[in-house]
């Protein structure tokens, strides 16, 4: 029973430390590269967003990516980005860094610069996904390694505008239902 216990929980542990180390491109709304949501700052606001790859666990070279931006903004410029790059973050954009960058950390690769068209988080705004999705170019979403420069293949995650929870009624004995005794 000892034996199975700790196989149990061995097996637990690989599947949370491989589902962690996920690499992914988020889109977030602050330089600390923590937020996901944000509301309308109000219309004629410009905006800065932040786009970084997180999880890679290698030194990267390049990445390509682009955006779905929400009705709840315009694009205007992709700032801060490589040199060399081709494209721009709504139409997809391939860049390559001058050097090797630490994937090991969160790489941020540009920030979007946009318009504010909503001033309160009501219809049409609520839930607003500004999605990051494979360069429709290519076909791919990730980056490129150093020095083998394989393509490493990520996941795009979605950011919210006027993000909203749905809530449902409840009593405190369904909620103690929920964790039995």
């Amino acid at each position: 029973m000892r034996i199975a216990t700790l196989v149990v929980v061995a097996l637990m542990a690989t599947v949370v430390a491989v589902s962690a180390q996920t690499p992914y491109i988020a889109v977030y709304f602050d330089q600390y590269l923590t937020q996901e949501t944000t509301v309308c700052p109000g219309v004629g606001v410009i905006g800065t967003w932040y786009v970084a790859a997180k999880n890679f666990n290698a030194f990267l070279m390049g990445a390509e990516f682009a955006i779905q931006y929400p009705p709840a903004v315009i694009w205007m410029a992709d700032l801060n980005k490589p040199a060399v790059s081709v494209g721009n973050t709504p139409t997809g954009i391939s860049m390559g860094f001058p050097l090797p960058v630490n994937g090991f950390f969160p790489v941020l690769l540009c920030t979007p610069q946009v318009f504010w068209n909503c001033d309160a988080c009501v219809d049409p705004y609520l839930n607003n996904a500004v999605t990051v999705v494979a360069n429709p170019s290519t076909g791919f979403l990730g980056v490129t390694d150093y020095p083998q420069y394989n393509a490493i293949p990520c996941v795009g995650l979605t950011a919210y505008v006027c993000a909203t929870v749905p809530a449902e009624e409840t009593s405190w004995g369904q909620v103690k239902a929920l964790y039995g005794e």
